[in-house]
């Protein structure tokens, strides 16, 4: 199962989402592979990996065909496999731009390694550049993770019809795994209001569980450690796995149902 952390707006614990999603489910045994997709490697640092030690990345996959499988290197965490990212990332849009079938690189890379793994976990650059659109145009499913801030809900939308557009024209099997509210804080009036109109709004497609805010979960990276590595008894841990038996559950439902068109609201 290839599944790709998208959103168009920073700030919303998107690449925390993913590291702690991929950690998680590698400690459920299974074989998990993250490819880190945004020039700031932050997923990769997060990881261990100095910024020194980037190179082979997956710049080097995508933009200058390098073999997939000279950029994966293992990580500090069992059956966790990562390919890094660079701040070669940063021109993507224009070196892609300049590549046949541009939008379905990474797909193309991916299909490639995909029965070696159980799980697939792109960690995306905010927006809807080149990057994410591949990393959608190879992904069964794409998660969302959205603060209950106005401008990171005003932006769900628009990402939904964009991934519905990629589905549409690249890849038929893209579904939403769902909305995973992130960096909720029931200290401000106005994060219950936007969590009841996100979940309002969009239903079933919002997780049960929500990630509250913790700061163990920002200190983390900077120990270059998981969650679960540097504090698994704080909330943070604890919500991401959660999150992490309820993706596997979403992830087997869509196994099982035919691909629908994705909706903007429940």
């Amino acid at each position: 199962m290839i599944t790709a952390v998208v959103s168009k707006k920073g700030g919303v614990g998107k690449t925390t989402t993913a590291v702690s999603l991929a950690a998680a489910l590698a400690a459920r045994d299974r074989r998990v592979l993250l490819v880190d997709l945004d020039s700031q490697a932050s997923a990769s640092m997060s990881l261990g990996v100095p910024r020194s030690a980037l190179a082979p990345s997956v710049a080097d996959v995508l933009l200058w065909g390098r073999p997939v499988r000279q950029a994966i290197r293992r990580t500090g965490v069992p059956h966790l496999d990562l390919v890094t990212a660079s701040v070669d990332l940063v021109s993507a849009d224009v070196e892609l731009g300049n590549l046949r079938q541009r939008e379905v690189r990474l797909a193309s890379v991916l299909e490639r390694i995909r029965g070696d793994y159980d799980f697939i976990v792109l960690d995306c650059p905010p927006g809807m550049g080149l990057l994410p659109v591949n990393a959608l145009a190879a992904a069964d499913a794409f998660l969302v993770p959205v603060a209950p801030q106005f401008l990171a809900i005003t932006g769900v939308d628009s990402l939904l019809a964009a991934a519905e557009r990629i589905r549409h024209h690249h890849n038929p099997r893209l579904a939403l795994a769902g909305i995973l509210l992130t960096l909720v804080d029931y200290r401000s009036n106005e994060t219950r209001r936007n969590v009841d109109e996100l979940r309002r709004r969009y239903g079933a497609q919002v997780f049960g569980v929500e990630v509250r805010i913790n700061i163990r979960l920002a200190e983390a990276p900077g120990a270059a450690q998981t969650i679960f590595e540097y504090a698994p008894s704080a909330t943070g841990a604890q919500a991401y796995h959660l999150a992490a038996d309820e993706l596997l559950l979403r992830t087997a439902r869509l196994r099982r149902t035919p691909t629908t068109p994705i909706t903007a609201g429940a």
